[in-house]
């Protein structure tokens, strides 16, 4: 059995890529998820029971991403207050996708608590295209 791995198709090993190495690491990406149906479409369907707010926005090339906010609709300081945040770290989207699960399927709960969730981002896609000499 080999222990020597294929070297990856992209610069030289034992090198740090520069821009060009980048350019082509990103060219040849492909979209494997949908910002709007994945997150967006599902904030929205929350938007009748909770009050939701954009409170930024990330800008990649063309695209825009805005930056969306969920929170109780009737924020009141005497509830305990509950943080729900759900993070994406590169391309792993899980812990945003468990936040919105979890705001979806505890509606009812959430009541008895004042609570906010917010999408936060570990690492944007140029960034992790930067950094892809380290993945």
């Amino acid at each position: 059995m080999s222990t020597a791995s294929a070297a990856y198709p992209v610069g030289t090993p034992g090198i740090p890529w520069g821009d060009a190495e980048r350019a082509e690491w990103l060219s040849r990406q492909t979209r494997q998820r949908s910002y709007k149906s994945d997150v967006l479409i599902v904030v929205e369907r929350l938007r009748s029971r909770f009050d939701v707010q954009e409170y930024g926005r990330l800008e990649y090339g063309p695209d825009v991403y805005p930056l969306m906010a969920i929170r109780s609709r009737d924020w009141r300081a005497d509830r305990p207050v509950v943080l729900i945040t759900g993070g994406v770290h590169g391309y792993e989207t899980s812990g945003l996708h468990g936040a919105l699960q979890f705001v979806e399927q505890m509606a009812n709960r959430l009541s008895r608590v004042t609570f906010r969730m917010a999408s936060t981002w570990w690492m944007t896609p140029r960034a992790c295209s930067r950094n892809s000499s380290r993945l």
